[in-house]
Parts: C-alpha cells; sequence; structure tokens
C-alpha cells in the first residue's frame, strides 16, 4: 500500500492500536532495524506535569546556542505532524508520506502501534535532518514506555512526580516516581525537578544502582510580574504561569549540565532571549486580553493543583470552563477549580470517555454541552475566562474558536 496524501496516511496511522504490544516486543522490533534510535545525543525527560514545557524551553536555549535539535512531544497540539519537530518546525508532510511509505510494510508486518510508529519515524527524520540533540518526551510512566528503547541516553530530567495513571504507574508517589526513574541509564546523568523527600530517595537510591550523577535544580525566586531570578541571574516569562519558573528553571540548569560534554559555549544574552519567548502552547497561554483569556491543559490533580495557584493571581472576575476524561480523577478536579472562580461551567468535546454531563445536572456547577457557546457568554461577562482540562479538549477548543 502506498499513501498519496497526507491526510489518508494520519488518518490511518491514528488507528492503529496494540493492546497486546509490549515494551520488549517494540524493544525487538528497534533491533531489527539497528536501533536507530541510539544514533542521537538523546535528552529524555520523563514527569507527572512540566514535560512538555520544559522540553520546549530548553529546545529554545539550545538552538539560540546555534544547535538543531529535535523533539518528540505528545499528544499533539493542531496535527498529528507537531508531534515530531525539528527546531521548533513540524515534519513536513512530504518527510511524513515518504518515511510510512517507506516504512509501512515494515509497520504491519511488526503490528506496531500509532505511538510506536511515531517515534521509528521521529528517528528516521532526525537522522535525514542531521540533528545535532534529541529532546524526547516519555509518553507514560518511564520504565515501560515505547521512548525508553534507547539504551545511550545523555540526561535524564525528571521534572514533577504526582498522582496520574495510578492503573499504570502505582498508587503511592514513590511507586510512581520508580517508574519514571526507568529511563535512567547506567553512567549517565540525571536532572530532577522539586520532588518530595520520598521520591528523592527513590531516585537517589536508581542513580547509585546506575552509577549516574544527579543534579537537582535548587532554588529560584519568584520576582513577581513574570519575573524570576535562578542562579543569580534575573529572567523574564511570557507566561503568567507560576510554574513556568519552576520548568524554566530545569532548562537552565539541564544546559548547564550539557555544556559540560557538549561542544557549545552558552551565550548568557541568548539563554535570557530564548526564555523570554518561549512560548508553549495551552500551559497557561494567554490567547486574548481585555478580557484575559486563558488556555491551560491542566488534566490530573498535580496540574490543577499549579493551576490554581496561577488563578489565584489574577486580578478581577474569573470564570473556569473545564472538561476531562472519565479515566481522570475529574471530580476532585472539578471541586478543586469551582474553589478558585466565580463560575465553574462544566462542557464536553467530541472525544471518547469524555466526562457525562448529566452526571452534573444537580450539581450546583454550570453546565453547557456546547464550549464555543460556553466561551461566548462568559468572555462578555467575566475578566478572567480560563479553559482548562484534557489536553485533547485543549486541541478541540484551538481548533474551532477564533480568540482575536
Amino acid at each position: 500500500m502506498m499513501f498519496t496524501n497526507i491526510d489518508d496516511a494520519i488518518s490511518w496511522i491514528i488507528e492503529q492500536r496494540n493492546d497486546e504490544s509490549t515494551f520488549e516486543h517494540f524493544k525487538y522490533v528497534c533491533e531489527k532495524l539497528n536501533n536507530p534510535q541510539n544514533n542521537f545525543y538523546m535528552i529524555h525527560v520523563a514527569g507527572t506535569d512540566g514535560k512538555g514545557s520544559t522540553v520546549t524551553f530548553l529546545r529554545d536555549l539550545l538552538m539560540k546556542q546555534g544547535l538543531k535539535v529535535g523533539t518528540l512531544q505528545s499528544p499533539h497540539y493542531l496535527i498529528h505532524q507537531d508531534r515530531i519537530r525539528v527546531n521548533g518546525q513540524n515534519i513536513t508532510d512530504e518527510a511524513f508520506l515518504r518515511i510510512m511509505n517507506d516504512y509501512y510494510d515494515f509497520f504491519i508486518e511488526n503490528k506496531l502501534s500509532m505511538f510506536e510508529m511515531d517515534y521509528l519515524i521521529m528517528c528516521e527524520y532526525f537522522k535525514q535532518c542531521q540533528i545535532d540533540i534529541a529532546i524526547v518526551e516519555v509518553g507514560l510512566g518511564g520504565r515501560l514506555d515505547s521512548t525508553n528503547v534507547v539504551d545511550n541516553t545523555k540526561l535524564s530530567i525528571i521534572t514533577t512526580i504526582g498522582f496520574d495513571h495510578m492503573d499504570r504507574l502505582g498508587d503511592t508517589l514513590q511507586k510512581i516516581c520508580f517508574e519514571k526513574c526507568g529511563i535512567i541509564k547506567d553512567n549517565s546523568k540525571v536532572l530532577i525537578g522539586k520532588l518530595n523527600d520520598e521520591c528523592i530517595e527513590v531516585v537517589e537510591n536508581v542513580c547509585n544502582d546506575k552509577n549516574a550523577k544527579l543534579y537537582s535544580l535548587g532554588q529560584y525566586t519568584d520576582l513577581g510580574e513574570r519575573k524570576f531570578a535562578y542562579q543569580g541571574k534575573e529572567y523574564t516569562l511570557t507566561s503568567y504561569a507560576k510554574y513556568q519558573m519552576h520548568n524554566a528553571s530545569l532548562a537552565i540548569k539541564a544546559l548547564e549540565i550539557i555544556k559540560d560534554d557538549y561542544p557549545i559555549v552558552v551565550d548568557e544574552n541568548k539563554v535570557y532571549e530564548a526564555i523570554s519567548n518561549t512560548i508553549w502552547p495551552c500551559r497557561f497561554e494567554l490567547v486574548k486580553e481585555k478580557p484575559r483569556v486563558i488556555l491551560d491543559g491542566a488534566h490530573n490533580i498535580h496540574g490543577v493543583e499549579a493551576l490554581c495557584e496561577s488563578v489565584d493571581n489574577l486580578k478581577g472576575s474569573k470564570c473556569i470552563i473545564f472538561s476531562a476524561l472519565k479515566r481522570k480523577e475529574y471530580q476532585k478536579m472539578i471541586e478543586m477549580l469551582a474553589a478558585h472562580c466565580d463560575e465553574l461551567v462544566l462542557t464536553t468535546f467530541n472525544f471518547y470517555g469524555v466526562i457525562d454531563l448529566k452526571d452534573y445536572k444537580d450539581s450546583g456547577y454550570s453546565i453547557n454541552d456546547d464550549f464555543i457557546d460556553a466561551i461566548d457568554k462568559a468572555i462578555v461577562k467575566y475578566d478572567n475566562v480560563i479553559i482548562c482540562g484534557s489536553l485533547y479538549f485543549m486541541s478541540d477548543v484551538v481548533a474551532n474558536y477564533k480568540f482575536c
């Protein structure tokens, strides 16, 4: 079979699921291709929240130093191709089609899932683009995630540890942390963000077992008005989100670690410039002023806690519009959000497994099954409108609502 247009190729790949596939099987598949994932200077990023933002800050920092950087992130923002990028630009339709067609028989023969195919397409595209550094975001967990087939990771970053995907990763923070520590390789380097003492102990034990050198984020200082200080220098963010200070500091620390074994001379002015201009969509992203409209993909308890901290700093009346998937702890998230706004509106979108609004008919919360109508009504009534929840919901909002 040969795909002749990108829409057919994308429609086909997103339908490919293999619930029986295992990590060991995918590792064997990669071996049959001579392990293309091991051909790059690889940075691997895991964590409950902050992965995407940290990857994006670090990508921009490295690009400003003149490096060609490939990234793999998920889920996609607007279109499937934006999962695979080089220097912030999506894989081209032509390249995606060409690689898909070249590997199609291999994909079918080995019964690969969408995510596994994306990973192999990434490897081939990065090779063709001759990237300098690859930054790969873990899909879920770490130890048994498809991205963990790589053997020679230079730097592993663990951003945060919180309760999410407990059915897959464990019911305690220590168990979840251990799964995420599965990305740590022998004799490599490891950087951690703000973790509690129990999780730090888990990381330390894994690093000791694998002779990996551990680095900690340290302290950063919130200076207000989107400004923060880290390691004696001040920076300004594009985002109002307090949690982005953590992610930006983590990326700055990662750059410091990378420069020790990669031939770059860091230009501090370009570091400041990168941090000041980095935008990661749907992470407390300001999409409209007067009224202020913010998009945030907070889709678990840890993420909602961070979101609420930033919402509390906004002046004026506040409306939160929320939708999530049933597999999340959505009831607790709803209760948390309701305590930080003047009105909470529950809505839905076109995706399987979305919360059922019928369950909230007599809840006291506002209900609107049309998120476009919900946004229209909120922006004429409130000073701040925060649209949040599932990243799939965020993609739907961006694709269907014009904020300008």
